[in-house]
């Protein structure tokens, strides 16, 4: 039997390690935080659900497709409303395009709806670990592989923690950056991993006691770049109030990061969603969150490292998607490359 370390414990990871282990290989998962998940891992608001970032699922995308393999009705919630989208200096087509792939750059046709998950992105992340579980994926948390160890040119171990792992191949779920300190480690060239350049934004997450976006489901301004979406379904407010009576408000500013772009997105609300600062239960800034973790042209393949047992996993690897769903069809496909 195949022993498979899958490096990193996001969506990539967590796909590998399903794919690998329905496939019949003995699979070790190891993730350096505490938890599982990734950048999009749980976190607790309270009686409202606030994903940590602007999240929706594709309805034929990789994931969705995943979600159904694995059997997870609940988690696959209902359609974004599209049709009351809104894009303002560009036509809605443009807007929605910006808004599946979030790329300012982005002028693809978007041929497929919007989902919005059930019980928020903490369930999606949910049904992979559960399935991971279920499969007796050998999980560790919070424990760091500090090098890979290879033999003949080919892999024998991992150090994970002080402690040797031995294994016949790897997937690195992880960064570029991250995978390229591994890869070096080990004597391995990195010069296409290196010139991956992370996209970077700012964004905000607000629970909003009023309806302040209506009657729009979401707006997207070309000047300034930002991008918002409401998601107040009636499982992501609190108990006893209705979705008509409340905004869960996602805002991400695609042109820049830091400071001056969180204020840029309270302009565009103060400008768009007058009152909202008035009505604010609670607020999330992150001033700078990886949006993508390198450009579409700077993508490496999944193979490069295949002589030496090692398949790369992640949206900065080449496919037909972006996002979550990259992460996931890559993921996946790493049990088809490393078994043949």
């Amino acid at each position: 039997m195949m022993r498979v370390a899958v490096v990193g414990g996001g969506i990539a990871g967590l796909s590998a390690s399903i794919q690998l282990a329905v496939d019949g290989a003995e699979v070790i998962l190891v993730e350096a935080r505490d938890t599982l998940g990734g950048r999009v891992r749980m976190r607790n608001t309270g009686d409202w659900i606030i994903d940590p970032g602007l999240h929706l699922m594709r309805e034929k995308g990789p994931l969705n497709q995943l979600l159904r393999k694995l059997r997870a009705p609940r988690v696959i919630g209902e359609k974004f409303r599209q049709r009351d989208f809104y894009s303002i200096s560009s036509d809605r087509d443009d807007g929605l395009s910006k808004l599946e792939n979030m790329s300012i750059s982005s002028t693809s046709k978007v041929s497929t709806e919007f989902i919005i998950p059930h019980g928020g992105w903490s369930s999606v992340i949910g049904r992979l670990i559960v399935a991971v579980n279920q499969l007796n994926v050998e999980v560790y948390v919070g424990q760091k592989v500090e090098s890979i160890i290879l033999q003949n040119k080919k892999v024998q171990s991992i150090m994970v923690n002080g402690k040797k792992i031995y294994c016949d191949k790897i997937v690195l779920a992880i960064p570029p950056f991250e995978a390229a300190l591994l890869l070096k480690h080990a004597g391995l060239k990195t010069s296409k991993l290196d010139s991956c350049e992370p996209q970077l934004s700012a964004a905000m997450d607000i629970a909003i006691e009023a309806k302040i976006m209506s009657p729009y489901s979401g707006l997207f301004d070309l000047n300034s770049g930002v991008i918002a979406i409401d998601l107040s379904q009636k499982d992501r407010i609190p108990f006893g109030r209705e979705p008509e009576e409340c905004s869960v408000i996602h805002a991400v500013n695609l042109r820049d990061n830091g400071s001056s772009a969180i204020e840029e997105i309270k302009q565009f609300l103060d400008l768009r969603c007058a009152g909202w600062r008035a009505h604010v239960s609670k607020r999330r800034s992150t001033p700078s969150i990886m949006i993508h973790p390198c450009s579409l042209e700077q993508r490496v393949k999944a193979s490069v490292y295949a002589s030496s047992g090692i398949i790369l996993a992640g949206a900065h690897v080449i496919s037909d998607y972006t996002l979550s769903d990259a992460s996931v069809f890559t993921g996946r496909n790493t049990s088809k490359l490393l078994h043949h």
